[in-house]
């Protein structure tokens, strides 16, 4: 996988809303309308709380300091949620980063937000990683306990009537055999 940026992320963000069609939310996302949208922020405000969400409210709605947040959202105009409409309907090919950090909440995108997800990386690096990792210490295991190695043996050429197998005996004394079936 490529390196991770903002597209990656509105990319990612949009994968996983067609993917799942809003997954626990798709009954305000399947088809989003201004109201949805709205509706949705209101059922998940006491219900989502992750670290970087309340950031990511008060950036898209700028609540006052004090402020009851859901009497403030219950204020915003339905004109606010257009630009989200239009991006998960495709009207739109982009939006902004507040509205964009506001879907990823919604749709319960990880990992969120932006500045998380530039430092996080993805599941096929992580699986990679793991498995260095664990190759690694089984090697060390293996030395610590003096165990040897099995020659590495690969079938090089195979059809009806015959096999040939390739396998390095000994790789420090650069021993091969090659035996034809």
């Amino acid at each position: 996988m490529g390196r991770k940026t903002s597209i990656t992320y509105m990319k990612e963000i949009l994968e996983k809303y067609k993917k799942e069609k809003g997954g626990e939310m798709s009954s305000y996302l399947l088809e989003p309308t201004r109201k949805q949208i709205k509706e949705a922020c209101l059922w998940l405000l006491d219900r989502r709380k992750e670290k970087y969400d309340e950031r990511i409210l008060e950036r898209f709605f700028k609540f006052k300091e004090g402020e009851n947040k859901m009497y403030a959202i219950e204020r915003v105009k339905g004109d606010k949620f257009k630009p989200i409409v239009n991006f998960l309907t495709g009207e739109t090919k982009s939006t902004t980063p507040a509205n964009l950090e506001l879907i990823s909440w919604l749709i319960d995108f990880k990992p969120r937000p932006l500045s998380i997800y530039l430092g996080s990386i993805s599941k096929e690096e992580e699986i990679i990683q793991r498995y260095d990792q664990s190759k690694r210490q089984l090697a060390h295991l293996k030395k610590e306990m003096g165990i040897t190695e099995i020659p590495e043996t690969k079938v090089i050429q195979e059809n009806n009537k015959s096999i040939t197998i390739i396998s390095q005996i000994n790789p420090s004394l650069k021993i091969t055999t090659i035996v034809s079936l």
